[in-house]
C-alpha cells in the first residue's frame, strides 16, 4: 500500500507491506510488525514537488530495492540489524523499560539507578548518584522519583551486539547470548554473580556500552538469594533455573555530558578542564553558555564565571539573559541559568573584581571577554608576571561590530596583549595591526558613554572564541590572532596570523 500525505514531500509517502509479510524473517530492517517500511533514511533524498511523478517512482525504486535486499541478502540483513540493533531492541514486545542514562563519570562500574512513581517501574533514570537522578528528573519535568534507589552495573564491549534469531526473554537465553556476544565481558558478569553486591536488591539491571549505544536488562533475584547463604549459591540457582527467569529489557536515552557535549564533535570536548572566563556581559554571557554545551563543567571540570556587575536594561539588547535577571548579579544569575539547562554541570560564581581573585591562574585556560582594555592589560601583566603558562584568551569587538578579534597568548615568543599596541608615544594607543577606517560612533545617555553595536556582534566574538578554543583542543590553536569582519564592513585587511613579540613593548619588556 502506498499513502501520500504530503505532497510538499516534507515527509516521505507512506509504504506498508500488506501481503507475505511472512516470508521475511522475524528480525528484520526496515520493517516494523505492521508492514510499515522505511526505504528512505529520513532528509537524505529530496524530492522534486515540482515533478511528483518522478518522485514517486523513486520512493516505489527504492522501496523495491530494499525490500528485495531484506529478503534475499542475508549479509545485507544482519549488517543493517547490528546498525540498528538498538531499534529493534526497543520496539520488540513486551515493550523494554524506558531508561535516561545520565551517569557523567567515564569508567565507573555502578551507578545510581531510580524510578518514577508514576510508571510504575516503566521510566527510570539513571545517574552518579540519587541526587544527580532527581535534579535531572526535576530539569526535564518527568516527575517523583521512588525514595529508594537500586544499582545499576556498567559494563563495556568494543564488539557489536550479535543479531538473534529471537531477543532473549529468560536468564538462561541472556547467558547464551552474552556468551556468543563478548566472552571477556560474559566472564566479568557472571564474576559479578559471585558477589554479594550483585543481590542487594530485588532487581538487578545491567547497562552495556557497545559501538551502537547502550543496551540494558535486569532481572528478579530475590527468589535466588531466599536460604542462600553465599553469592555462589544464589549464582548457581540463576543458572539452574535461567529458564524460568524473565528479563526485562531496557532501551537507553542518553542524556549524559559525555554524549551531550562530544556527539557533535571529531575531537575531546572541554570536559574535565578548570576554566575561568572573566566577563559576564555581551560577550561573556554568550560565550559561557557555547562553553557549557562544550562540555565545560563536566567530568570533574571547572566553569568559573568571573563578574562583579548587576544586569541593568541596557543591557538586555546583546546580552545572553533577559528580564527576569535584571538587578541581579551577572554571574550568578547566569550560573543560575545555565544550570536550569544543565543541571550536572559544575559552575562557579565570583561576583568580584578581576584583582581580588588570587587563584586566576590555577585553571587550565582563562578567557577574558571583558572587551575592556584596561582589564585586558591587567590581566596580561598578572600572566606575565606569574610566569605561567596557562594560555590566555582576549576576544573583543572592534568599532560598532564592523568585527571582532582574539589573541590566544601561550608562548614566550609569541605577542602579549600589550604587543598589540604601537610602543611610538607620537602614536599613543594606535593599533599596531590597524583595521578601523575612521573611529566608532558613541552615544551618551546622562553621564555614560557606550559603543553601540547589535547583538550579533557578541555572537560572532562567541563563533570566534569558540572556535579557537576548539583548535586548541585539537591540538593547535594557530593563528593565535583571528579577525573576523561583517560582509558589508569597510575595514583595512589584517591577515590571521601569530605575532610576534613587539620590539619595546612595556609589558613583555622585549627588547
Amino acid at each position: 500500500m502506498f499513502f501520500i500525505k504530503d505532497w510538499n514531500f516534507f515527509d516521505y509517502p507512506e509504504i506498508q507491506v500488506v501481503d507475505g509479510l511472512q516470508k521475511f524473517p522475524r528480525l528484520r530492517p526496515h520493517l516494523n510488525n505492521d508492514g510499515g517500511l522505511c526505504y528512505f533514511a529520513p532528509k537524505s533524498v529530496v524530492l522534486d514537488r515540482y515533478d511528483p511523478a518522478t518522485a514517486i517512482a523513486q520512493c516505489l525504486e527504492q522501496a523495491q530495492s530494499v525490500l528485495e535486499k531484506v529478503l534475499k541478502d542475508e549479509a545485507y540483513r544482519l549488517g543493517d540489524l547490528q546498525i540498528e540493533f538498538l531499534v529493534h531492541w526497543g520496539k520488540e514486545d513486551p515493550q523494554p523499560i524506558r531508561v535516561y542514562m545520565g551517569s557523567s563519570t567515564r569508567g565507573v562500574q555502578s551507578a545510581s539507578i531510580n524510578f518514577l512513581t508514576k510508571d510504575s517501574g516503566r521510566v527510570a533514570v539513571i545517574a552518579d548518584t540519587s541526587e544527580d537522578a532527581k535534579v535531572l528528573a526535576n530539569s526535564m519535568a518527568l516527575g517523583e522519583l521512588l525514595p529508594s534507589s537500586n544499582r545499576c552495573w556498567i559494563f563495556r564491549s568494543t564488539r557489536l551486539p550479535p543479531v538473534p534469531a529471537q531477543f532473549p526473554r529468560t536468564v538462561a537465553q541472556l547467558f547464551e547470548w552474552l556468551r556468543e556476544w563478548d566472552m571477556k565481558m560474559y566472564n566479568e558478569i557472571q564474576h559479578l554473580l559471585g558477589q554479594t553486591t550483585a543481590y542487594g536488591f530485588k532487581m538487578l539491571p545491567m547497562a552495556i556500552h557497545s559501538p551502537v549505544g547502550w543496551i540494558g536488562f535486569m532481572f528478579e533475584v530475590e527468589s535466588a538469594m531466599k536460604g542462600a547463604t553465599k553469592p555462589s549459591e544464589c549464582k548457581k540457582r540463576l543458572h539452574d533455573h535461567g529458564k524460568s527467569i524473565d528479563i526485562h529489557r531496557l532501551s537507553f536515552t542518553d542524556i549524559s555530558p559525555g554524549f551531550v557535549h562530544s556527539r557533535n564533535l571529531s575531537f575531546r570536548d572541554l570536559s574535565g578542564k578548570r576554566i575561568t572566563l572573566v566577563g559576564c556581559g555581551a560577550i561573556g554571557s554568550h560565550l559561557a553558555a557555547a562553553l557549557v554545551r562544550l562540555g565545560a563543567g563536566s567530568e570533574g571540570g571547572l566553569l568559573r564565571l568571573l563578574d562583579n556587575d548587576i544586569l541593568g536594561p541596557e543591557n538586555l539588547g546583546r546580552h545572553y539573559l533577559g528580564y527576569d535577571s535584571l538587578a541581579q548579579a551577572k554571574a550568578r544569575k547566569l550560573r543560575t541559568d545555565l544550570l536550569r539547562q544543565f543541571p550536572l554541570a559544575n559552575i562557579e560564581a565570583v561576583s568580584a573584581d578581576v584583582v581580588d581573585c588570587p587563584s586566576l591562574f590555577a585553571t587550565d585556560l582563562v578567557i577574558d571577554a571583558t572587551g575592556e582594555e584596561a582589564v585586558s592589560e591587567y590581566l596580561n601583566e598578572a600572566w606575565l608576571d606569574a610566569g605561567s603558562k596557562v594560555p590566555v584568551l582576549y576576544v573583543w569587538i572592534k568599532g560598532n561590530g564592523e568585527c571582532v578579534q582574539c589573541l590566544w597568548t601561550d608562548k614566550e615568543e609569541l605577542a602579549c596583549f600589550r604587543c598589540l599596541k604601537e610602543v611610538n608615544p607620537a602614536v599613543h594607543r594606535q593599533d599596531r595591526f590597524p583595521i578601523l577606517k575612521r573611529p566608532p560612533t558613541s552615544k551618551v545617555l546622562g553621564c555614560h558613554s557606550f559603543t553601540p553595536y547589535a547583538v550579533s556582534a557578541p555572537m560572532h566574538a562567541t563563533a570566534l572564541a569558540a572556535d579557537i578554543i576548539c583548535d586548541w583542543l585539537k591540538g593547535n590553536p594557530s593563528p593565535r590572532f583571528r579577525t573576523r569582519k561583517s560582509e558589508n564592513a569597510d575595514l583595512f585587511a589584517v591577515e590571521n596570523h601569530n605575532p610576534l613579540r613587539l620590539a619595546g613593548c612595556p609589558a613583555c619588556l622585549t627588547p
